[in-house]
């Protein structure tokens, strides 16, 4: 993923939750797994538009 799109998610989430960590599944989708404050992480599919713009959906 490129800078812009990590912005991009990182708007989308939240208030308080965090990025811990990005990886490809399995199945070929990426996914975001956030950090919110009481410490429990959350899990988010990354899907691309036309022009790669990133959308998060929970997993």
């Amino acid at each position: 993923m490129t800078e812009k799109q990590m912005k991009q998610i990182q708007n989308q989430l939240p208030k308080g939750e965090k990025i811990n960590r990005c990886y490809r599944a399995f199945e070929g989708d990426i996914r975001v797994i956030t950090r919110k404050p009481d410490g429990s992480e959350v899990r988010y599919t990354v899907s691309f538009d036309a022009d790669d713009n990133a959308t998060i959906r929970k997993f």
